[in-house]
């Protein structure tokens, strides 16, 4: 049997661990566009900055000697230019054909560039979400003073924080009314926003960039509202974007890969990761999530999969975490909502907000206080039974003491047992 891996990130790196562990004489080929062993991406900001380096054996998820001790083999630094799921054959950019029993496509996203900047293309312009774009950033990085930062996601967010602390001008540009949207709501924002105040950053609300200037490197930005920023460098982070350009017809898109509850696209192929739309199981809809640990589990799920099991996978939901300053948040499911029985705890920078539909817990948002994310990630999961503790959530003191003794016990079994 030989298993075909497009991506060599976390959702391939898994669904690599979970084929060997099921079969161990196939024949196991990973297939990549970069020439580096899997590493983290959501460190690159901090890699960036110097806070940690790429030698460090927390930037990758493996072991150098994964591939040789697991006999799987790579090509890296190729890019895959159609997949032919009729023929069974992937095809390389150099016009090198693959063959493969079974495919799973975990290729991940690419950093949106938007079309309707005008002068995108100049030089100190960046993306944040491969090596090759941090890399650039860093390289730079000495001769950047001022920077423009187009979107208060994550990544944005992050970078607008750390790279004010070594000194860099830092403007963030976003086009919602609120920083981290839709990970956050506006009180919760609030409080990262003033965290990168007192950092230095300045922030402008409900605008957008229609026009970056120039000779030959970015030295000027204009905005939707007139508004005209002089900057040494822009970084684009207003999101990402399933990297599909190579599926054929036989594989379904709807923003990403459809998938059904097995992880297949169609047959023999599977899809794992950011690149994949499974169901998300607050809003009820199918989407990719690309957050690291769907992918992790997408990744090992579709492995088990393709080489011969038939393991459900349950589906997932959003889930955000960053920390900004003294702020540090956790947020989950739903952020907001009209219809639903809310409950909130707000007091100076600590704020805990749940959301509950039918006796069950669909979003969380936890600032300074998130230490029992996991047990509320836990309820969300399972689509717990809310109904006779859900009054107790804004207490202190919550945690699994609250819980019947009993249940506690049987959890413990159950996870001891896994």
């Amino acid at each position: 049997m030989k298993y075909v891996i497009i991506g060599n990130s976390v959702a391939g790196i898994n669904a690599a661990t979970a084929i060997r562990q099921n079969d161990t004489q196939g024949e196991i080929l990973i297939i990549s566009d970069e020439q580096t062993r899997p590493y983290s991406r959501p460190l690159l900001p901090n890699w960036v900055i110097g806070e940690v380096s790429f030698s460090e054996e927390r930037m990758f998820y493996r072991r150098n000697d994964f591939f040789d001790k697991n006999n799987i083999q790579t090509l890296l630094g190729q890019t895959v230019e159609k997949v032919d799921t009729k023929q069974k054959t992937v095809i390389l950019s150099n016009k090198e054909n693959i063959n493969y029993d079974k495919l799973i496509i975990a290729s991940g996203a690419n950093a949106i560039i938007p079309k309707n900047i005008t002068g995108i293309d100049l030089d100190g312009v960046y993306t944040l979400t491969n090596i090759k774009g941090a890399k650039k950033l860093k390289e730079d990085l000495v001769k950047i003073n001022s920077i423009v930062i187009v979107g208060a996601g994550l990544i944005g967010t992050k970078m607008a924080y750390d790279l004010s602390k070594i000194g860099k001008k830092v403007v963030l540009v976003e086009l919602a009314k609120r920083v981290l949207f839709p990970a956050l709501d506006d009180y919760a924002a609030v409080l990262i926003q003033e965290q990168l105040k007192l950092s230095g950053v300045d922030i402008i609300l409900n605008d957008s960039v229609v026009e970056l200037d120039g000779d030959k490197t970015v030295s000027q930005v204009t905005l939707s509202s007139g508004k005209k920023i002089l900057c040494d460098a822009c970084l684009l982070s207003v999101g990402v974007a399933p990297n599909v350009a190579f599926v054929d017809q036989n594989i379904k898109l709807d923003r990403g890969i459809v998938v059904d509850d097995y992880l297949k696209a169609c047959d023999d192929c599977y899809a794992a990761g950011d690149v994949a739309s499974i169901y998300d199981i607050v809003v009820n809809v199918r989407r990719p999530i690309p957050i690291l640990p769907l992918a992790a589990r997408e990744g090992y799920v579709a492995g088990l999969n393709a080489s011969g099991h038939e393991v459900k996978f349950g589906g997932g939901f959003a889930m955000n975490s960053i920390e900004i300053g003294n702020v540090g948040f956790i947020s989950m499911g739903l952020i907001e909502s009209d219809t639903d029985e809310v409950l909130e705890y707000k007091k100076d920078d600590k704020y805990r907000k749940f959301i509950i539909r039918d006796n069950k817990l669909i979003g969380v948002i936890l600032v300074n206080n998130v230490e029992k994310a996991g047990m509320f990630n836990w309820m969300i999961e399972k689509k717990f039974d809310v109904s006779w503790i859900k009054d107790t959530f804004l207490n202190n003191d919550f945690g699994w003491k609250y819980f019947d003794k009993a249940f506690r016990v049987l959890r413990l079994d159950r996870k001891l047992q896994r």
